[in-house]
């Protein structure tokens, strides 16, 4: 398993093949289960790359991701880390979006209803809220803050429920 007698190119290989399997498992496998199996496969590439070369040797495992899928089915984690970091996202942009069309509804609202002098306010319960704004004749202002307490409950939220939701909702 002297990795220094393989060339440039067949190191260059398994080191490919490798990062693309831990891509695959980051953040859906323990580090430490993560690391042992990385450091296996690449032992064992480097020896299969010593007798057929490093290009033979990745193509003999096969589709990488069917590989990758097979170690999650495996050892996967209680938490999916990525799968979190999607519905965070998500979440965090839909009341982003919803916030902007409040604004417009009630602005609407506001405009065809006749608006006058007093300024309309359509915060729920102040501070709180991932948005807020007035509308008056005088003119329209719309803040939207990035990281409301609303924000942040919603966002961790999300995050643990896409995080968990194979635990959740698994089949037994």
């Amino acid at each position: 398993m002297n990795q220094e007698a393989l060339n440039k190119k067949d190191r260059m290989q398994i080191e490919l093949a490798v990062k693309k399997i831990d891509w695959e498992l980051d953040g859906r496998v323990p580090r430490a289960r993560r690391r042992q199996i990385l450091n296996e496969l690449r032992s064992n590439l480097t020896e299969a790359a010593q007798h057929v070369g490093g290009e033979q040797a990745v193509q003999q495992l096969g589709d990488l991701k069917t590989l990758a899928k097979s170690y999650l089915e495996i050892y996967r984690s209680r938490f999916d880390v990525r799968a979190g970091a999607f519905w965070a996202a998500v979440a965090y942009f839909a009341v982003q979006l919803l916030g902007f069309v409040l604004f417009l509804a009630f602005r609407a609202g506001v405009a065809a209803g006749g608006s006058h002098g007093a300024s309309y306010s359509f915060e729920v319960w102040t501070g709180f809220g991932p948005f807020a704004g007035k509308v008056g004749a005088g003119g329209n202002t719309f803040e939207v803050l990035i990281g409301s307490p609303a924000h942040i409950l919603i966002v961790a939220l999300a995050f643990a429920i896409g995080s968990t939701y194979r635990s959740l909702f698994a089949r037994r």
